[in-house]
């Protein structure tokens, strides 16, 4: 099973679609569910799973590929990038870790500024019941 065959789109969330994909790709890499060399599903494949447009994947895709996550083999498909391609900062991150950064990546590109961020977070945690003194 495909590490992307859970991934459902969030029309709801006002987050745009081809930002859900590529937080979510980001994230497979990351987490380790994909690694170095793995094959990714083709822009048609994903976007025909999906039920979204081509040009969507598409657009996830090159922003992947210009952060270094993945990279593009001409003839021969679309694989996720060596780990030193992505950065050592990446390499060393947790799950969590790589789970705040998604919800940082996720805001900003709402257009939140990071005094906002930290205020959601700061009013979330009391009504989770997980503060801590």
């Amino acid at each position: 099973m495909s590490p992307l065959e859970s991934f459902e789109i969030d029309y709801s969330s006002g987050l745009p679609v081809w930002i859900q994909v590529k937080n979510r790709i980001a994230y497979l890499i990351g987490s380790g569910a994909y690694v170095a060399g793995d094959r990714l599903p083709t822009v048609r494949a994903l976007a025909v799973d999906l039920d979204i447009s081509y040009n969507t994947v598409n657009r996830a895709y090159m922003d992947l590929e210009r952060e270094g996550y993945i990279s593009t083999r001409k003839g021969r498909g679309t694989f996720v990038a060596e780990r030193h391609a992505v950065g050592a900062a990446l390499a060393a991150d947790s799950p969590v870790e790589l789970l705040v950064d998604d919800l940082i990546r996720t805001c900003s590109n709402a257009g939140m500024a990071d005094d906002d961020i930290l205020a959601l977070v700061r009013a979330r945690l009391p009504q989770k019941g997980l503060t801590r003194a």
